[in-house]
């Protein structure tokens, strides 16, 4: 398992993410938010992960923190995120 964080440094509104892999994607993975980096709340979660660009649109949640928890490659190479977007208000 692998995960990558940002801290947006107040809480937002987060509606959409947007993954661009390398060849090294995660299979399984999970978008989740935090008020404290601590506890934290799914946006969403895969088991499919296609790798290449994934946009995860219709997400709903508030948080300061925001990470992709990586939990399975999709192929042996492990993990290699191009790109992490984070789009709301």
């Amino acid at each position: 398992m692998q995960w990558l964080q940002v801290d947006l440094g107040v809480t937002r509104s987060i509606n959409e993410v947007r993954l661009s892999w390398e060849t090294a994607y995660a299979r399984a993975f999970q978008i989740q938010i935090s008020d404290d980096g601590s506890h934290w709340i799914t946006l969403y979660s895969t088991t499919a992960g296609t790798g290449g660009i994934q946009d995860l649109t219709d997400l709903a949640g508030n948080g300061r923190y925001i990470r992709m928890n990586a939990t399975a490659r999709g192929t042996g190479y492990g993990y290699s995120l191009w790109s992490f977007e984070v789009y709301g208000s």
